[in-house]
């Protein structure tokens, strides 16, 4: 099977073409960034002008959806707006040249055709290697007057990391504790899933990343589980720390902080070493936590950001 995936009108012989529009020419409606594939059931998958409409963390959840459902040495084309030559003409141009890079940076105003993030060459290069590919190609090309574009070949490479990574955003997807519709929220994922992919055996470190978020910490922790054939200590220890609702009572300790007077950095730093010894109450089993009551509402990301906002957005709703 091959996939030409963000098909628009653009449909391909030979290729199951699929969109998230209902006014494509679709022949089925699919997220990009959530195949609804076996994994390792696609031969090849093309992106035309593609990732540049899903923004900058549905792209890394794309790629890693391409790495699950490709087979091995399966092969990946995306082509995406050139940007740093794009800026090049931009500057150089007159009018009607200026006018052409600038559609070409923002897209079109319609209804999903507008651009959400257009990737340097040096930056999609490392995505691409990062999500699990070889780069065999990458070249230049005009898609249009003034519209220079990137077009990237590379292949699934096997590995335990981007088996791992992939395996990691798929069971997020699943689960429904990715909202990539919230830009702080789906940053601070990043960073999690970042370290805990980083951490090179290191549970310790891995295990931290559950005062940031626990249930991606224990979807971690589960994999790892499942893959070792043995019991997680980790894996228990989150398991209490989500029975304890730990965003919710690292939240409530960082707006005490707050209102104790304490800098916001200083407040999330508190916060945190209320969670590093929840987070050693967990691991020797103890079944009863200790610290504030969990706020209700808290961000389900904690990070320095997503609390911040939160409070804010707390202290402007309250009557």
């Amino acid at each position: 099977m091959k996939l030409n995936i963000g098909c628009g009108y653009n449909r391909l012989e030979g290729y199951l073409n699929l969109d998230s529009s209902p006014a494509s020419a679709a022949d089925r409606l699919m997220p990009a960034h959530d195949l609804e594939f076996e994994s390792c059931s696609v031969s090849e998958i093309k992106a035309l002008q593609l990732v540049e409409h899903l923004g900058f963390f549905k792209t890394k959840f794309f790629l890693s959806e391409c790495w699950r459902v490709l087979k091995p040495g399966g092969t990946l084309r995306i082509e995406t707006p050139y940007i740093e030559k794009t800026f090049e003409l931009f500057l150089a141009g007159d009018r009607r040249v200026k006018e052409a890079a600038l559609g070409w940076v923002y897209g079109s105003e319609t209804p999903g055709m507008n651009h959400l993030y257009c990737f340097p060459k040096e930056l999609l290069a490392e995505l691409l290697a990062g999500a699990g590919f070889e780069i065999e190609s990458a070249e230049e090309f005009l898609f249009q007057p003034y519209r220079p574009a990137l077009r990237f070949d590379a292949a699934k490479k096997d590995g335990e990391k981007p088996a791992l990574n992939s395996a990691l955003r798929r069971r997020l997807l699943d689960e429904h504790l990715a909202d990539l519709t919230c830009e702080l929220e789906g940053a601070g994922l990043e960073l999690i899933i970042g370290k805990l992919m980083e951490g090179g055996g290191n549970s310790a470190a891995a295990l931290e990343q559950a005062l940031y978020s626990v249930p991606a910490a224990l979807e971690y922790f589960t994999l790892k589980e499942e893959t070792e054939k043995h019991p997680s200590r980790e894996a228990a220890a989150c398991a209490r720390l989500a029975e304890w609702a730990i965003q919710g009572r690292l939240a409530a300790e960082y707006a005490a902080g707050i209102e104790n007077g304490l800098a916001a950095a200083a407040a999330f730093e508190a916060a945190f070493a209320l969670g590093r010894g929840l987070t050693a109450h967990a691991l020797s089993g103890n079944p009863r936590p200790y610290g504030p009551a969990p706020a209700a509402d808290a961000p389900r990301v904690l990070t320095l950001e997503t609390a911040a906002a939160w409070l804010f957005k707390r202290r402007f709703e309250r009557p």
